[in-house]
């Protein structure tokens, strides 16, 4: 990898794919969801997911290149990380609120990406692609803004429960 260029088709391949993997494992945490209003979160973001894997395509097709068989091994870790963590049988409360956490850290991890990506398109003067990006990030921002408010609630509808029977 020589170019900032090559970089960029790099990060855009990794986010691509990351995209992939998130819009497969929506659908199994809006299952999992004990919550009705955060299963409905779920399903929408995976209709934004499928939304960002076009803005991707198009910014390829912008550049006139293909995704790169990258794997985003950051959402590849945390998708092993929820599968480890269903062999310890947590009850279904206690699965919603890890399962918060782990989206919590994806969007983390997008929207980190997506800053970069944005900064490095404009950079180089793909302006298409930067508004493309930036779309993607400002849907990732509200995600996070959302995931934040459900594990606070969920969080205290928890422990108000389990003070309430073990007093």
């Amino acid at each position: 990898m020589q170019t900032p260029l090559e970089l960029f088709l790099h990060e855009l391949s990794d986010m691509y794919d990351a995209e992939k993997r998130i819009a497969q494992t929506l659908p199994i945490l809006a299952n999992e969801s004990t919550d009705q209003q955060l299963k409905d979160a779920y399903q929408q973001h995976e209709a934004e997911t499928q939304h960002h894997i076009q803005n991707l395509d198009q910014c390829f097709q912008e550049l006139g290149k293909q995704p790169s068989s990258t794997t985003c091994y950051a959402i590849a870790g945390l998708k092993q990380e929820h599968d480890a963590f269903l062999k310890e049988q947590p009850t279904p409360e206690i699965l919603s609120l890890f399962n918060l956490g782990c989206a919590a850290k994806t969007e983390a991890y997008e929207i980190v990406s997506y800053k970069g990506l944005v900064e490095k398109a404009a950079a180089m003067g793909y302006n298409k692609c930067a508004q493309l990006l930036q779309e993607n990030l400002g849907q990732e921002e509200e995600m996070a803004r959302r995931i934040e408010q459900f594990a606070q609630r969920l969080s205290k509808t928890k422990v108000t429960s389990q003070q309430k029977s073990s007093g």
